[in-house]
């Protein structure tokens, strides 16, 4: 993403930064699952998920389960609780200026996820295939990759698309993160 207003200063988000790690990759070389494989912090999460679920499952049920409202409505507060408990729990454990960092990159997730799901694009994938269409996959060196990403990045994020409805890539996350006040 072109750099973007930001309250911390922090650049890309995390989304953006692995796509463009993708682009290196397959400029180095053919690019597959394997050489961007999860990290291993990543692989406890189901067995986090569980220490969650004993902590706050029953707890949690018993007060949606108290609440008068239709059945729907019930799962959608435990839904949004729980989601406002683990991104509170992840912003408490951080320090400060980190738990910015964290909060923004998580901000430009959704917000590009949101213009995805809107849109039916993705426009990480876009950003990743018009780059290699018009650079191509190879490159002498790395400060040539990042001088070709760097201008093909700015043009990317601040041009008006036709599966954007005329918005730029930058505009619609914008919009994005207006809506939901991020």
């Amino acid at each position: 993403m072109a750099e973007k207003k930001s309250k911390t200063k922090a650049g890309k988000g995390k989304a953006a930064k692995k796509k463009e790690a993708e682009v290196r990759c397959e400029a180095e070389h053919e690019h597959d699952e394997s050489c961007c494989a999860e990290p291993d912090f990543l692989s406890g999460n189901s067995q986090r998920s569980f220490a969650l679920y004993d902590l706050w499952f029953e707890t949690l049920s018993q007060a949606v389960d108290e609440q008068i409202a239709p059945e729907q409505n019930k799962r959608e507060m435990m839904f949004l609780t729980v989601s406002n408990a683990v991104l509170d729990m992840v912003m408490d454990i951080l320090p400060e200026d980190m738990s910015a960092v964290v909060a923004e990159n998580i901000d430009d997730y959704l917000a590009v996820t949101l213009v995805n799901k809107k849109y039916g694009v993705d426009i990480l994938k876009t950003f990743q295939d018009e780059f290699t269409k018009a650079h191509g996959r190879s490159f002498d060196d790395e400060e040539k990759l990042k001088k070709a990403l760097d201008d093909f990045q700015e043009k990317y994020w601040n041009t008006p698309r036709k599966d954007l409805k005329d918005k730029s890539p930058n505009q619609a996350v914008e919009e994005a993160l207006a809506e939901f006040d991020l």
